[in-house]
């Protein structure tokens, strides 16, 4: 009898271990910031116009030497796309209505090249 009791604890101890650690994980990927400093991921398509517009600006400015950019493209990258609706919808937009250029900094979205620009203006 007191071998059975044992054996359901250590059971029950792994089943609460590998919960605690599966829930620790998913909330990870749920809100996965940068840490360490300033660091910003940008939403991109390949042929979205707009989001070339923002490239050129972090290029011609470089702003990539004052900010840490973690660039995710959506069209062919469904797990960046749902990470965009994630983000998006935890800053209060309407999933339907979102598009690229879309830039996330931790706590705030920014959605179209100006809004993008303009938020990058601070890093110049």
């Amino acid at each position: 009898m007191r071998r059975k009791t044992i054996i359901s604890l250590v059971l029950f101890l792994l089943t609460l271990s590998l919960s605690i650690v599966i829930l620790v994980k998913n909330r990870n990927f749920l809100t996965d910031d940068k840490q360490g400093g300033a660091g910003v991921v940008l939403f991109y398509g390949t042929t979205c116009p707009h989001c070339k517009i923002v490239e050129e600006y972090i290029n011609s400015n470089d702003i990539e030497s004052k900010i840490d950019i973690e660039y995710k493209e959506i069209y062919s990258n469904s797990l960046n796309a749902q990470e965009l609706k994630n983000r998006a919808s935890s800053c209060g937009f309407d999933v339907q209505y979102i598009g690229v250029p879309f830039l996330w900094d931790g706590s705030n979205c920014y959605m179209g090249d100006g809004d993008i620009i303009e938020f990058l203006k601070q890093y110049n």
